[in-house]
């Protein structure tokens, strides 16, 4: 059967648009349940990438898909939310010039964790040699937290109501650094882990955006998810294992040459992969690659989503 994309776009946009307000005029939905619906819109920008990445086959018809449902769900939500929907924008639009800082400074006495909790803003983080950190932020609304100890540096948003922007600009001593645990939502975040030797890498974010750049360092275990949002992922020489997962997203994944893969790939019909094309073997949902290097063995899922392996230009 033959299905064309217009009528399927404009029946999907038209069933969360009026949806929405209905289930809220009918007391089913809290009108402020929606206010933070906006910050899934990179389903959007996903949505066209499946329908121009799948072209005109059955699975391209995803692409069309996301972005109707996230379009119709925007404007539902808007719709039905009205002034609250459009303040919380407002609350997540960037930090202007009559926004607060503040600065944290100190040591680590063994091996650290960085744990970071952020609802809206961007988060970049570099190492350096050393076991010192330093902390920067812009914000507007309620000053974040900040925990620290000889082995912890845990940031986080407050859970005060109005808006949470935040800027954070973060340096840790690579010799000190071991564990790297991030809740991220609605932010754009970076990590150059020059020089490090990681333990783990976990991240788990909503509407977001991660480059990790571990080319000159090492992680043992790396766990990322992500939903609505984009991940790039740089490994260095050491020894990896894990999972990678998105759900309406996008993984990008970079190796050295010499490394040895292990994949395995939950085969779905909504999840696109180039493994084939850079020359993996196949056996059942594992993909393999000899290599003279340490060996890359991940778990991989997706839906309505895509794996990326070595992409031209690199994961930046």
């Amino acid at each position: 059967m033959r299905i064309r994309r217009g009528f399927l776009f404009w029946g999907l946009f038209l069933i969360p648009l009026g949806a929405l307000p209905l289930l809220v005029q009918a007391g089913v939905l809290q009108a402020d349940m929606l206010t933070d619906v906006w910050r899934f819109w990179p389903l959007i920008l996903i949505g066209l990438g499946l329908a121009v990445l799948l072209g005109r086959s059955q699975a391209g018809l995803v692409g069309t898909m996301v972005v109707a449902l996230a379009l119709g769900s925007l404007g539902g939500a808007a719709l039905a939310a009205g002034p609250t929907w459009f303040g919380a924008i407002s609350d997540c639009a960037p930090v202007t010039a009559d926004s607060n800082e503040a600065d944290a400074e100190g040591s680590f006495s063994g091996p650290a964790t960085v744990k970071v909790d952020l609802d809206c803003g961007s988060f970049d983080l570099v190492t350096e040699p050393g076991s010192a950190y330093r902390t920067h932020v812009e914000y507007r609304g309620p000053e974040p937290r900040v925990q620290a100890s000889g082995s912890l540096l845990a940031l986080e948003t407050p859970r005060d109501p109005g808006s949470h922007r935040q800027e954070w600009d973060v340096t840790v001593g690579a010799d000190a650094l071991r564990n790297v645990e991030m809740s991220v939502n609605a932010a754009a975040s970076t990590a150059v882990l020059d020089g490090a030797a990681l333990a783990s890498f976990t991240a788990d974010l909503n509407a977001a955006d991660l480059m990790l750049d571990a080319g000159a360092a090492s992680i043992e275990v790396i766990d990322l998810s992500v939903n609505a949002g984009r991940i790039r992922v740089t490994l260095g020489d050491g020894q990896t294992s894990g999972d990678l997962s998105a759900n309406a997203g996008a993984i990008e994944l970079c190796v050295p040459s010499t490394a040895a893969l292990r994949l395995r790939v939950e085969d779905q019909l909504t999840f696109a992969t180039n493994l084939k094309n850079r020359g993996l073997a196949q056996d059942g949902e594992t993909w393999t690659r000899p290599g003279s290097g340490p060996l890359v063995d991940l778990e991989i899922e997706g839906n309505a989503a895509s794996f990326t392996l070595d992409p031209d230009g690199g994961c930046k």
